[in-house]
């Protein structure tokens, strides 16, 4: 391994870990709702994109941004049935969810001639499909505040474990094709992570009506990646990833209303 990928590696267990401690923190503070659009966005694709660029080229980080929509359709099936079979334990949640992930990510290897546009259009129509089901059928209502506090070792525990989960999907993204690059940099690290701190945390209530706005507000790294791939060939790597998270930021912003509407 070169000293640019370890430097990366390391970057992107302790931004991340920051990352998800601080907004799951964050999220407890001001609720599910506004808790749910900050929690999903760009951070685990944002920094393995960027240092894909730099460890090989802006070329093979464009390539990898193609199958961001078919692995962030199966974060978001992992996301729904973490949310799902939360009720019958943290252990079956995590356990089945991962299951789900592993079985469409081997069946979707199959498939790595589809196109962007037919990966997006799926993926949309799951993202919908799935919050639709949360909010009507499984009928998870959105929480307020806790109101709970941590100590400093509770909250460097949240940094660390995030951080670990996370770190293995940008090894295992960094190590393999574009089309692996582009799947596992989608990887449901920040879900994952995510889901497991705030359950035990706040209680799978809490998780399951976080996880509810993040299924619809994940379309933001879906958004992110798209302009990813347009603006890194054209911008570079630095403004190209600024651009796209403000952007990304921009759209979660767009779908507030909706989720004011919600339960």
């Amino acid at each position: 391994m070169s000293s640019l990928f370890i430097q990366q590696l390391l970057l992107s267990v302790v931004v991340a870990g920051i990352w998800i401690s601080a907004a799951t923190l964050v999220s407890e503070k001001v609720g599910s709702k506004l808790g749910g659009m900050i929690s999903n966005l760009p951070s685990t694709i944002l920094v393995s994109l960027l240092f894909v660029g730099l460890t090989q080229t802006p070329e093979f980080a464009t390539e990898a941004t193609i199958t961001v929509p078919l692995g962030m359709t199966l974060s978001t099936l992992f996301l729904f049935s973490y949310v799902a079979l939360v009720p019958r334990g943290t252990g079956i949640a995590l356990a089945g969810g991962l299951l789900v992930w592993l079985i469409l990510a081997l069946f979707s290897s199959f498939f790595q001639e589809t196109s962007r546009i037919t990966w997006t259009i799926i993926y949309f129509c799951v993202a919908i499909s799935t919050y639709y089901l949360a909010e009507k059928k499984l009928k998870i209502p959105s929480l307020g505040k806790t109101g709970k506090k941590y100590s400093l070792v509770q909250v460097l525990f949240r940094a660390l474990f995030a951080g670990s989960v996370v770190g293995t999907a940008v090894f295992v993204a960094q190590t393999g094709s574009a089309f692996w690059t582009g799947l596992f940099s989608s990887f449901p690290a920040v879900m994952l992570s995510s889901m497991v701190i705030l359950t035990l945390s706040a209680g799978p209530g809490f998780a399951r009506a976080l996880g509810k706005i993040m299924l619809l507000a994940s379309t933001n790294i879906v958004i992110y990646a798209y302009f990813a791939g347009l603006f890194f060939p054209v911008m570079g790597l630095t403004w190209g990833t600024i651009f796209s998270f403000l952007i990304a930021t921009f759209w979660v912003w767009l779908l507030r209303p909706l989720f004011n509407r919600g339960l």
